[in-house]
């Protein structure tokens, strides 16, 4: 055999790719983790009992496969939203659906359009479809551009709501004049909708271009079992069961996902922590005269200032080290040109966030030069 080349032999579409940079997993204990937005609360015992009951139970089933179709999942996923199970796909995760829907509507002829800034996982799997990918930038204000949405000649439209990382979120009016007007499919991602209060899920039922992505790893704690939806029509379902793994959810994460959706008592509550943490972390933010946007999601993306008010990318940068250094990790996008001044800070208990709100105060007298 001649020389092996591997760039000869890869699909031209992952030439000199790159793949997304998730947030980071910090080896050992005692790190404050405010890096990627997960629940800061432990599920509920009924998801514990249900993972439980699936072990201690018929353990021998664990040498099956599950159910390839997650019917008892698809058809409590039904039930939480008001829709048929036929309008359900179980997927592991939201980002799971979301490579389903790009495999199967984009390719190197149908392009993929989402706002800037938006969830950089996006243009990373575009690119893996040899799709063209477009950044819309927001109006002023964060406002939405619907005109250069519908006039984009994308195939396929992804809106974040609310929005990542910035966490602006919008009501179901504006999900509904986006598939109203765009001529091709529009994903509704709602990763964080439980924290906004707003899901556009009943609208799959009027438009038929129409997915929402959800998913339980933000707003249900179980970030670890990878447990994620899509809601659409019964057309579209069909579509997106062809593309997925058969075997996508295994037994455990099955179970643990039906017992979440049917506590719902238990999640409202702390979600509603996190909401009124986020609340106080806001005014914390604004007693220090920091800006960000008003956030429906577990985070708020919030620019800082060093003791003499300045802004910018080394100001960030230097907070974030700050902080690291002192096992705070907070998420940073050094390489994203238009947020590399602010830092995306998650919602996490009141135990974190005032050892947050230390570090910074610790930063800010560190920084500050004597007169």
């Amino acid at each position: 055999m001649k020389k092996f080349n591997l760039n000869e032999k890869l699909a031209a579409a992952l030439q000199n790719a790159e793949a997304y940079a998730p947030g980071e997993q910090p080896r050992g204990g005692g790190w404050v983790k405010l890096n990627t937005n997960e629940f800061p609360y432990p599920p509920s015992p009924k998801v514990i009992e249900a993972i439980m009951g699936e072990l201690s139970g018929d353990a021998g089933s664990l040498r099956l496969y599950p159910d390839p179709q997650s019917s008892n999942l698809r058809a409590e996923i039904a039930s939480a939203f008001g829709l048929s199970p036929e309008n359900v796909i179980a997927t592991n995760g939201s980002d799971d659906l979301l490579n389903i829907a790009m495999r199967a509507f984009s390719d190197g002829e149908k392009s993929v359009a989402a706002l800037d800034p938006s969830y950089s996982l996006y243009p990373v799997l575009a690119k893996m479809c040899a799709a063209g990918y477009a950044g819309l930038g927001f109006d002023r204000g964060m406002e939405i551009p619907y005109e250069r949405i519908f006039s984009c000649g994308a195939n396929i439209f992804f809106f974040t709501n609310p929005n990542a990382p910035t966490g602006a979120g919008w009501g179901t009016e504006a999900v509904e004049r986006i598939a109203a007007g765009f001529n091709g499919i529009v994903v509704a991602d709602e990763a964080y909708a439980p924290f906004g209060g707003v899901t556009a899920a009943k609208l799959v039922e009027k438009y038929p271009n129409l997915i929402v992505a959800g998913t339980l790893s933000k707003g249900w704690g179980l970030a670890g079992m990878r447990v994620g939806w899509g809601l659409a029509s019964e057309r579209i379902i069909r579509a997106l069961d062809c593309v997925r793994d058969s075997y996508n959810l295994d037994r455990l994460a099955q179970a643990a996902g039906v017992a979440a959706l049917r506590d719902a008592e238990y999640y409202e509550k702390f979600r509603a922590k996190v909401v009124k943490t986020r609340g106080d972390t806001a005014e914390f933010f604004r007693s220090l005269g920091w800006e960000f946007p008003e956030s429906s999601a577990n985070f708020i993306l919030v620019t800082p200032k060093d003791a003499s008010g300045k802004t910018g990318p080394e100001v960030a940068a230097d907070l974030f080290e700050f902080l690291k250094a002192r096992k705070i990790l907070v998420r940073y996008f050094s390489s994203i040109e238009n947020v590399n001044m602010a830092h995306r800070v998650t919602i996490g208990t009141d135990v974190q966030m005032e050892a947050y709100k230390a570090g910074v105060r610790e930063w800010l007298a560190a920084r500050r030069k004597p007169i």
